[in-house]
């Protein structure tokens, strides 16, 4: 049907301007809802070692490494800056009644600024500094699962993630924040928070402690998870029987890209240590850098009679590997714990501390 006259202008006129605000309105979403491009930084956890630029530094009491001017056991160094938990008030009756800041100085211990001051049960692995944030527990919900707070070491704002569902921050790319947890309906989840809006998402759901699928550690990096994952039990009694295997995922949509076809055999007690395309661990006795691009193997070390575990802590780039092996205990000296370095490109493991571990 024709429109015609006047009124039949005015019609096409008012259809008009609508269909414009309504592509402007589209256009306004899609521009406030971009995100940027994101942008990985290695994870920097709080902890009573640290590696740094080539070297290996200490906290208080602390196995191995140069000693930090700061007095604190829980720290990380990066910028050339040291960040770190100090004690402001001992605890009264527990220790969720101790007062603890992060604070940061240069390395030398000049320049003291406080970053947070309601920091909850620090040491338990819940600091991070990813890039420009520190992410830390402030207290527990109703399930004694960690809540989590963060603050940006720059503006030094900050707030709370508000979501019960995380057990282990795993990374942060400037937009989301990602992480491991449980949701109360589905299970266990790999998920992600957007910060700007705060929006939790489920990126993937996966299967209860020993069920085939269940991913007992996992570490993100550039975008991806890098997931060990329990991929077969032929005797679901016998741990021995169990395989694991290094399956990696994409960061937005959880989905497998490839798995990794070297087995891990027995029990999950399984250190990685995933950087710069590979992935030390032990298997079978021997100290292996996994090739993630096709999985070959090359092997580096390995443990000495009597080490059962080996736990990967870090290779600073020094060019070598330092790591922790657990062991029966010696009966001459009594310790059961040691503290090596080993060559990146393989040789005899060097013996740095030892000590004895309950």
């Amino acid at each position: 049907m024709r429109i015609k006259g006047k009124e039949g202008r005015i019609k096409i006129c008012i259809i008009g301007a609508a269909v414009v605000l309504l592509a402007a309105g589209i256009f306004v979403s899609i521009w406030m809802n971009r995100l940027p491009a994101p942008l990985y930084r290695p994870l920097r956890g709080f902890s009573n070692m640290c590696s740094y630029e080539g070297a290996v530094y200490a906290g208080v009491n602390a196995p191995y490494g140069q000693a930090i001017v700061q007095e604190s056991s829980i720290f990380t160094i990066w910028e050339d800056k040291v960040y770190y938990v100090e004690k402001i008030q001992e605890a009264y009756d527990s220790l969720t009644d101790e007062l603890l800041e992060i604070k940061r100085s240069d390395m030398d211990g000049s320049n003291e600024e406080v970053l947070a001051e309601d920091v909850f049960l620090a040491g338990a692995g819940h600091e991070k500094l990813i890039g420009d944030m520190i992410f830390y527990g402030y207290e527990y919900d109703d399930s004694y699962r960690m809540r989590y707070a963060y603050v940006n070491v720059n503006t030094k704002k900050g707030g709370r993630l508000k979501t019960d569902r995380i057990d282990e921050i795993l990374g942060y790319d400037g937009n989301y924040v990602y992480y491991k947890g449980t949701d109360g309906n589905t299970g266990n989840i790999l998920g992600r928070i957007r910060m700007k809006n705060g929006r939790d998402e489920t990126l993937v759901s996966f299967a209860e402690t020993d069920e085939e699928g269940y991913i007992d550690s996992v570490t993100f990096a550039e975008g991806k998870f890098y997931c060990f994952t329990l991929v077969d039990k032929p005797n679901s009694y016998d741990y021995r029987t169990y395989t694991y295997r290094l399956q990696i995922r994409d960061g937005d949509s959880g989905k497998i890209e490839k798995e990794i076809l070297v087995d891990f055999t027995g029990s999950s007690n399984y250190s990685v240590l995933v950087q710069e395309g590979e992935a030390y661990t032990v298997l079978n006795g021997k100290i292996i850098a996994v090739l993630l691009e096709d999985g070959g193997i090359r092997e580096i070390g390995s443990l000495k009679e009597g080490e059962y575990w080996g736990i990967m802590h870090f290779a600073p780039g020094d060019g070598y590997l330092y790591y922790e092996a657990i062991a029966e205990t010696d009966e001459k000296t009594g310790n059961n714990d040691y503290f090596y370095r080993v060559p990146l490109s393989g040789g005899e493991s060097e013996l740095l501390k030892e000590w004895f571990t309950v």
